[in-house]
């Protein structure tokens, strides 16, 4: 099951990034879609550029990940529970910061308590995954 949730996420992270780069190559039409910014399309594309490099960063090492955990690698299975648990970690942030917010502005709490669920959820997940593969992997070292 950890492999599976492993697998999702590579493709989640994968789509995230095609995403984001369409998102930088449509940017002027974006511009002219949302209200006024306080910064200007190139700075605007620079930022969804730098968002794409990480999504980029986040599918390929989910996919090696996969990769060696398919071959038997017993560091795969180490470096899957350290890249889970860091992960796990940041999305318990990223819902913390998203429900603070939330009552901090309540005229955007919807949106807002939408993206905490869904931080909340990949913390699960990724929660999951650790324990599966500590498991996994003290299941093999005592036999």
């Amino acid at each position: 099951m950890a492999r599976a949730i492993l697998l999702a996420a590579a493709l989640v992270w994968g789509l995230a990034a095609l995403a984001t780069l369409l998102a930088a190559i449509i940017v002027e039409t974006m511009v002219r879609l949302l209200p006024p910014l306080s910064i200007d399309t190139d700075a605007l594309r620079g930022a969804i550029v730098a968002v794409t490099v990480g999504l980029g960063l986040g599918t390929a090492s989910h996919v090696a990940v996969v990769v060696g955990l398919r071959s038997g690698n017993r560091r795969a299975a180490s470096i899957a529970i350290l890249l889970s648990a860091l992960l796990c970690v940041t999305f318990v942030t990223l819902a913390a910061a998203a429900v603070t917010s939330a009552v901090a502005t309540p005229a955007s709490a919807a949106p807002l308590l939408g993206g905490g669920l869904a931080a909340a959820l990949a913390a699960i997940a990724y929660g999951f995954t650790v324990a599966a593969l500590v498991g996994e992997l003290r299941a093999r070292s005592a036999s």
